[in-house]
């Protein structure tokens, strides 16, 4: 038995959604229970790896839709400006480190040049390249500890179009192609090429990766998000046991309504189809109450079972050593907008206005950090 718990994308910093998942996988390592996370969104501004470890996440872990059809492994950034410059056909006339902005630069004159972006400059190992001739980008190179894939350019109107990726296997063969379609500035695949077949779309990409994992019956697949993607696993999943995890308010209040209710609509389709769902999974006693009565209220479909099972996980409860401080609120989350930290601050300044020796701590980092220390 393997739990396949498929996610879209991760950055350095994450959501809950993702610190759900490290959770989880500490759980199943203890448990002695294999598991896999996937990552389906396509990632290039750092080696997912360093994105995977950051969280907690084990490399033999991970799958990357992306990677998975080569022989790469999911490993850290080794390669270097070193194996960079064997690997060229012509050695550069001057190179250029920037420590600041953790590049070097290859510079061969006449507009002519390579922009190599380190993430780590002490040691030079090397991300990614930017090849530019004459003035116009017209390749970009990824690495880990092999070329992962690369990207080619062509200058449309003066500005560089991406118009094909090819992913590599360790020995520098191409695994397949992918045909991108460059509309406005905005990327979108528009066909997969492999060696004997073609996918025209994300979705037939997804449905046959979902397909080659082969699943059994004894398998179970968490989806803890689904945009774009739902369909193709629902449809492919076979035999294999299906949970679909809530991890936010699964719908938009509206008291008035009696006859219908939105649905969060990152839970929409999965809500749709929960005949086709063993497992829907939420926090909260509370929240599955309210879920089953919605769903016996609002809709002719009798879920398989709704079921609570809380997203943290400690290794022990610990007390305070003294008294608490009496009268002290605090918060913990990313500083993003949909947290509603203003809200928090709003209400503390007018229930200070009663109780005076109110305090409250605002922890986290995020885009809204300026924003609410300014209020």
């Amino acid at each position: 038995m393997t739990v396949y718990n498929i996610n879209l994308g991760i950055g350095w910093a994450s959501s809950g959604v993702e610190y759900a998942q490290a959770y989880r996988a500490k759980i199943f390592r203890e448990m002695g229970q294999d598991a896999k996370f996937i990552f389906m969104d396509f990632i290039s501004s750092d080696n997912i790896q360093h994105l995977t470890q950051n969280i907690g996440f084990y490399d033999s872990e991970i799958i990357w839709l992306y990677q998975y059809f080569t022989d790469i492994k999911v490993a850290p950034t080794t390669y270097t400006l070193t194996q960079v410059l064997a690997n060229l056909e012509k050695q550069p006339l001057e190179i250029i480190r920037n420590p600041e902005n953790k590049t070097i630069r290859l510079d061969y004159g006449n507009a002519d040049f390579i922009t190599c972006y380190a993430c780590d400059m002490d040691r030079e190992l090397i991300e990614r390249v930017e090849i530019v001739s004459r003035g116009c980008l017209i390749q970009k190179e990824y690495y880990s500890y092999t070329k992962m894939f690369v990207e080619y350019y062509a200058p449309v109107n003066g500005r560089a179009k991406l118009h094909q990726r090819s992913w590599l296997n360790e020995d520098g063969s191409v695994a397949y192609d992918e045909i991108i379609d460059d509309v406005d500035g905005k990327y979108d695949t528009c066909l997969y090429r492999f060696p004997k077949q073609v996918f025209y779309s994300k979705q037939e990409f997804v449905a046959y990766f979902i397909r080659s994992l082969q699943l059994q019956s004894d398998d179970l697949v968490i989806l803890d998000r689904e945009t774009d993607i739902g369909q193709a696993i629902f449809e492919n999943k076979g035999q294999a046991k299906l949970a679909v995890i809530v991890h936010a308010d699964h719908f938009s209040e509206n008291e008035e309504e009696t006859q219908y209710i939105l649905w969060n609509n990152y839970y929409e389709y999965q809500f749709e189809y929960a005949q086709d769902v063993d497992y829907i999974i939420n926090s909260t006693d509370a929240q599955t109450e309210l879920l089953k009565e919605q769903f016996a209220q609002y809709t002719d479909i009798t879920p398989r079972d709704i079921l609570t099972i809380p997203v943290g996980s400690l290794d022990e409860l610990r007390y305070p050593e003294g008294p608490r401080k009496p009268y002290a609120l605090m918060t913990a989350s990313r500083l993003a907008s949909e947290k509603h930290i203003d809200w928090l601050i709003r209400s503390v300044v007018k229930a200070h206005a009663q109780l005076p020796q109110l305090t409250f701590d605002i922890y986290g980092t995020g885009g809204e950090e300026l924003m609410l220390t300014k209020l």
